[in-house]
């Protein structure tokens, strides 16, 4: 259940003069339950968002900036130097948030290329929309440059990494630009500064690695990784930024997904949690998403 983490009034409003009386009173049907939104916000919909119905929300899906350092090859995203002014979040965070159980930094760009990240934390944190879940979402090369004892101030209390391989090669055939040697170390640095925080792998699935997952879940193990999140790489030919020349190469076929799944459990099962999301069950959330987001 979802925390409610403030009200919009200061007392309680008469009961007399609420909606849900007045519709009784006219012998109306009371009002369906308001369903908790999975939103981005992001410097394509920040003005947006500051003008909608104050809101519960299931998931908030925060990029303060709008680039990355890598080139990964499925990326479908457009990057700019644009910024989320950091009174634009507090507008939002203080004005149309009800409540919230997620709050993810860092969603399709890498945030800590801003060099703002734990200060924004902290202004999260301590804000009435204080998540349950504090998350950074990061592919890690970045990591050391920010201020953990902020980030454990900030209640941070759930790190997910970008890793697509336990094969250097690999990772860096599909994520152009990382180290792997680099994450995990920083990995392991940020684990022994933030010790309350839970680790999480989270991977796109191709067919270069698709048979490469055994490895991958042994190194998060090896690495305090508790959670790992498993995605089927999908691919929009319409797109102006993806890498066309290699992505129809990357699709998974029929079925692979699946046999992925079933051996990773067969062999990890009972050691860590595991999620796994097909193309099918990613179109749905998408869908959701872009409607909670006023994404076209």
């Amino acid at each position: 259940m979802l925390r409610l983490i403030h009200q919009l009034f200061a007392s309680e409003p008469n009961k007399d003069q609420s909606p849900e009386n007045q519709r009784a009173d006219a012998g109306e049907a009371p009002a369906p339950p308001q369903e908790a939104k999975d939103s981005q916000l992001n410097v394509y919909n920040i003005v947006q968002m500051n003008q909608m119905t104050p809101a519960v929300f299931d998931a908030i899906r925060f990029d303060p900036n709008n680039t990355c350092n890598l080139h990964c090859v499925y990326c479908h995203n457009h990057r700019s130097e644009d910024t989320i002014a950091e009174g634009d979040l507090r507008t939002f965070l203080y004005n149309k948030v009800l409540g919230v159980n997620l709050f993810q930094v860092g969603c399709i760009m890498e945030p800590t290329l801003d060099t703002r990240l734990a200060d924004l934390m902290l202004v999260i944190a301590q804000s009435p929309a204080k998540p349950n879940t504090l998350m950074l979402q990061t592919n890690g090369i970045l990591l050391h440059r920010h201020d953990t004892a902020k980030f454990r101030d900030a209640g941070l209390n759930l790190l997910s990494v970008s890793v697509d391989a336990a094969e250097p090669s690999t990772q860096k055939e599909l994520r152009n630009g990382t180290s792997l040697d680099k994450v995990i170390r920083n990995l392991d640095s940020f684990r022994g500064a933030v010790p309350q925080a839970t680790v999480d792998f989270i991977t796109t699935v191709t067919t270069s690695n698709v048979g490469k997952m055994i490895p991958l879940v042994d190194l998060g193990l090896k690495h305090g990784v508790t959670r790992f999140v498993f995605r089927e790489v999908f691919y929009y030919p319409d797109n102006n930024v993806v890498d066309h020349s290699r992505m129809p190469a990357l699709l998974l076929t029929e079925g692979q997904f699946n046999t992925m799944k079933q051996e990773v459990l067969a062999r990890f099962d009972g050691q860590a949690d595991f999620v796994f999301s097909d193309g099918k069950t990613l179109e749905t959330s998408l869908k959701k998403m872009k409607a909670d987001s006023f994404r076209n």
